[in-house]
């Protein structure tokens, strides 16, 4: 009788639990009073755009609020706190609460001409391709709108490479009310114009399954994004082609005593490699494209770079062309700023994700209940005396789903044509 009776209290409970979200394994009052203490504590000045009434204030409003939220909506009302203190390298890691189970298996690209579908699974293969004008009937941008509140918004950039990434959790669409239950309905556009209404589903979308757009070609730029740095020379047009797509390698790697550095391709070596081909071979253009780059390490972007500038000095006639993105990030943005201290490089593509003055040198601590990481800066980097939310490029260029699916890169492209230095950027 005794086991019945604990049995159908047990269940009881479990029933409360699946209908109330004030069911909780996590101690929250513990953990916000962790945060409340530390993050002003580690962070290199967290009070720099807020006061310290202000985030203090926001933690006691979680605090009040925690009977009505989930854990994962815990998480995620202290990322907005977070987010809304103006650094964007500082956030909770509110993943760990992620159910992998509640996304919808779409890859979405935000293109100069709206949001696409990239990859999904086979059942939605005919997706591909198709442009994402809203989901439940609330149009894409207001949604954008909504989830950038999870960001530190220092420009459009950021939230162009964030929202996709986002939108397809069924859990951050119920979050901001944008869904109410699993099925969800997406209104797209297809090559003709026409538009048309797609119920979905979460559903596992992984290497295995996944089918992606397939473009005519892949432009240049994405064929080796994966690929820490490589290089291109092409011999007709004279243009040597360098794409830094991370600011790491075996030499970063030894030096921050990590394990993986006889794994990892030498940053060294490809910058001699780099001044073989510009000694051996005629070179009217250099190329440095950044866009893909999130960051990693400067020291090493840099010493290439007051190398290349050097070389530059010696030989005037070489035209100097630096490629910016919105992934376009922290390290990255110093090299960035290299190039625009030391040389006349023609900026070329999409605003930065990064500003040039920013925090960094990222830390992290765990709340002690919950055990979601929460990651901070240490140092700022003052790349400027100008107030810049982002580096803008000198020629504005960003690509359109039909650059993409004929496999094109508008950039290289332009930069192709382009013979002249560009007046203002003459010394």
């Amino acid at each position: 009788m005794r086991k019945i009776s604990l049995l159908i209290i047990g269940l009881s409970f479990m029933l409360s639990c699946n209908s109330q979200k004030n069911c909780k394994t996590i101690d929250w009052d513990s953990d916000l009073d962790f945060m409340s203490n530390a993050l002003p504590q580690k962070h290199y000045n967290l009070f720099a755009v807020k006061s310290q009434k202000e985030y203090l204030e926001g933690i006691e409003k979680i605090r009040k609020n925690k009977n009505e939220l989930s854990d994962f909506e815990m998480a995620m009302s202290l990322q907005q706190l977070v987010a809304s203190f103006g650094d964007s390298h500082t956030h909770v890691r509110w993943g760990k609460l992620i159910d992998k189970k509640q996304f919808l298996p779409l890859h979405l690209y935000w293109f100069k001409d709206g949001m696409y579908i990239l990859h999904t699974t086979d059942k939605y293969k005919s997706l591909l391709g198709q442009q994402l004008l809203s989901i439940n009937h609330i149009p894409v941008d207001d949604i954008a709108d909504s989830l950038s509140t999870l960001i530190t918004v220092d420009n459009q950039a950021l939230v162009k490479n964030a929202i996709p990434h986002l939108l397809p959790s069924v859990q951050v669409l119920k979050y901001f009310g944008i869904a109410e239950s699993k099925k969800i309905e997406l209104e797209l556009k297809d090559d003709n114009g026409q538009i048309k209404f797609q119920w979905i589903e979460p559903a596992e979308m992984n290497s295995k399954n996944r089918i992606g757009f397939q473009p005519d070609s892949l432009a240049l730029c994405y064929r080796n994004k994966r690929i820490f740095f490589i290089d291109y020379y092409q011999a007709r047009e004279k243009l040597f082609y360098l794409q830094y797509n991370k600011c790491w390698g075996r030499e970063c790697e030894m030096k921050f005593g990590r394990k993986k550095a006889d794994k990892l391709p030498s940053f060294e070596d490809f910058g001699k490699h780099v001044f073989t081909i510009l000694k051996n071979e005629p070179v009217d253009k250099l190329v440095f494209d950044i866009r893909l780059n999130g960051g990693g390490s400067s020291e090493q972007g840099t010493a290439l770079i007051e190398k290349i500038a050097k070389y530059a000095k010696k030989n005037p006639d070489l035209k100097l062309y630096v490629v910016l993105g919105r992934k376009t990030f922290s390290s990255a943005i110093i090299n960035a700023m290299d190039f625009k201290r030391l040389t006349n490089a023609v900026f070329v593509g999409e605003e930065t994700g990064g500003k040039p003055n920013h925090f960094g040198e990222v830390r992290g601590f765990k709340l002690p209940h919950s055990g979601i990481e929460v990651l901070y800066s240490t140092k700022y980097f003052k790349e400027t005396d100008e107030v810049m939310n982002s580096l803008q490029p000198d020629i504005q260029i960003e690509t359109s789903f039909e650059d993409y699916k004929k496999g094109t890169d508008p950039v290289y492209d332009w930069i192709k044509k382009n013979n002249k230095i560009m007046a203002s950027k003459q010394k």
